[in-house]
């Protein structure tokens, strides 16, 4: 099984990595400041739903 660490260890590359990409898209500052808080946003949730299989119960 996975430890639950490389699931939330997997966050920073993921949501890094993303804000220069949107950057070279031509979009505005704020715009792709907004777009990257709503992909870490995204990024969180979901780390957090695929993590709960791997809780043991009670703990999440």
């Amino acid at each position: 099984m996975i430890p639950l660490w490389y699931l939330i260890v997997f966050i920073y590359p993921i949501t890094a990595t993303i804000k220069d990409f949107l950057a070279n898209q031509g979009h505005d500052i704020e715009a792709v400041e907004k777009m990257h808080q709503a992909w870490f946003k995204s990024i969180v949730l979901q780390v957090a739903l695929w993590s709960y299989p791997y809780t043991n119960p009670g703990q999440f």
